[in-house]
């Protein structure tokens, strides 16, 4: 009976000993995983502001410069973001091959609201801040009939950080905004930026003196790109 006993005692602590190599085994094949497991592009972290006040994402030095006019009321630039940019990110951006610079083309006064908004909070939160405008852009635009005439008519008088304080409280900013870490005191005091708006609206005049019609417009390496809307199509005419 004891000869069964050890037995059985035996075969037990076999099982466990087994058990434990094989969970050593599974931690060591995990930690091989971990260690092979390609740390994050530091180009996707990378924001540099050219001298007239866009925004550049990557490789300063990459062989390819890939530009984009945007409005943030267009639903086809929202498109883009969601639905494309993050493609062209991971496959031309994050190898270092092009660079992503972002340049406004404003269509109205909202939009120019939101682009004086994606500026907010220095230039390492413009691109989230940009991703979080068009992925509640059919919140915020849907609520435009809130902008009260007297807000509308501080446009008249050129009053423009007036009007868009007056926006962004009637399109419900100040709740969106503090998603990405900005306070609504904070918000409007990018709002009331001369300097900002400034760089706007002269991104806006230079590319419409480029000839940009419409919006999301491409530029790769200094050529308009007309017949590129996607990800795939970009990556086609990069060199």
């Amino acid at each position: 009976m004891r000869k069964m006993v050890s037995m059985a005692k035996a075969m037990s602590m076999l099982r466990v000993k087994k058990s434990f190599v094989f969970v050593l085994l599974g931690a060591a094949a995990l930690s091989t995983t971990l260690a092979a497991a390609p740390a994050p592009s530091k180009w996707l972290s990378t924001v540099t502001v050219t001298d007239k006040g866009a925004h550049v994402l990557g490789n300063p030095a990459a062989p390819n410069k890939v530009v984009e006019y945007l409005s943030y009321t267009c639903s086809h630039c929202a498109d883009f973001e969601l639905k494309e940019a993050p493609t062209f990110k991971a496959q031309s951006v994050a190898t270092g091959k092009a660079s992503y610079e972002v340049r406004n083309m404003v269509l109205n006064s909202v939009d120019l609201t939101a682009a004086m908004l994606a500026r907010c909070g220095g230039k390492g939160k413009f691109f989230g801040n940009q991703r979080h405008l068009f992925a509640t852009q059919s919140v915020w635009l849907g609520k435009t009939k809130n902008i009260s005439a007297d807000t509308q008519a501080k446009l008249k008088t050129e009053d423009y950080a007036g009007f868009m304080i007056g926006a962004f409280d009637a399109l419900g900013l100040g709740p969106i905004m503090q998603q990405r870490g900005i306070t609504p005191a904070q918000a409007k005091t990018c709002l009331a930026d001369k300097a900002a708006l400034n760089a706007v609206i002269d991104m806006t005049d230079a590319g419409a003196a480029l000839g940009v019609r419409g919006t999301p417009s491409f530029m790769v390496n200094g050529v308009l790109q007309d017949h590129v809307h996607s990800a795939a199509e970009l990556k086609a005419v990069l060199k």
